[in-house]
């Protein structure tokens, strides 16, 4: 089945999970397994999802170990093990690898699903110098585990696995089952500093950059400050376009199962 819309293929997977089809496959990147696992979420999260990694970046795959060539990836379904892991639900859509609002956001706004295609993760290089350039700020405000943060960052990247961009980076201690999200902030870009830094980043230590602030929680809702700026970011959820601040972001452990490599 192709679906020939996003909604419609929440809506193929949310019907076949309801009639308790025991195996759906997915066959796509992070975007396209977005969707099919909202739609098995929706359904009661009981069918097993089958992922078939063919994307640009393919972070959840990478994260839960599945085999990237197709052909491996189906022998995988066929001698692997079921492994739960989390999905995390934003407003109305769902997530099940990272959401970005800020400077990566931006990036990526004009970048069309055509070039990623063609050139991956390099598409998003041709608005990047011009996005930094500019050194756009956002006024937000956190709420999570009792507190409120008002912040002012460039960058704001939360994470729910051990993989961003396609690589193993930042969070390398998250697990896939473990039921948090990791939020990152940036206040300052400091290109030359993360140049120069990067391979200790790829490694998860983040300690060398003063201005990068982190936390965990299972539930985060993030606003702006109307009364500091008229900018409402946009954010981007597993590399897809979404929805504007306000967002609600909440955890549901465990909430689907898939099967990985024995």
């Amino acid at each position: 089945v192709n679906p020939e819309s996003p909604e419609e293929a929440v809506r193929l997977a949310k019907k076949a999970g309801q009639e308790k089809t025991d195996l759906i496959i997915a066959l796509g990147g992070d975007g396209t397994i977005n969707k099919i696992c909202g739609g098995v979420f929706e359904a009661g999260g009981d069918s097993i999802l089958g992922i078939i990694p063919n994307g640009t970046v393919n972070n959840l795959s990478k994260s839960l170990r599945i085999p990237q060539n197709i052909e491996a990836a189906l022998g995988n379904l066929k001698h692997g093990r079921r492994q739960k892991f989390d999905i995390a639900k934003v407003n109305d859509e769902y997530m099940i690898s990272s959401l970005t609002l800020g400077i990566l956001a931006d990036i990526a706004q004009n970048v069309s699903s055509t070039e990623k295609k063609k050139f991956g993760p390099f598409a998003y290089l041709k608005d990047a110098y011009k996005v930094i350039r500019h050194n756009k700020s956002y006024h937000i405000e956190l709420k999570y585990n009792g507190k409120t943060k008002a912040l002012k960052t460039k960058l704001l990247l939360i994470t729910m696995t051990d993989t961003i961009g396609g690589r193993q980076a930042l969070s390398l201690d998250a697990k896939v089952d473990d039921g948090l999200i990791r939020v990152y902030s940036l206040k300052e870009i400091h290109l030359f500093k993360i140049l120069f830094h990067l391979n200790k980043l790829r490694k998860g230590k983040v300690e060398d950059f003063m201005d990068i602030t982190y936390f965990d929680t299972d539930h985060l809702e993030i606003g702006i400050q109307s009364n500091k700026t008229k900018d409402v970011p946009y954010s981007r959820i597993d590399g897809d376009k979404s929805s504007p601040l306000p967002l609600d972001i909440k955890v549901y452990r465990k909430g689907l199962t898939t099967i990985v490599p024995k």
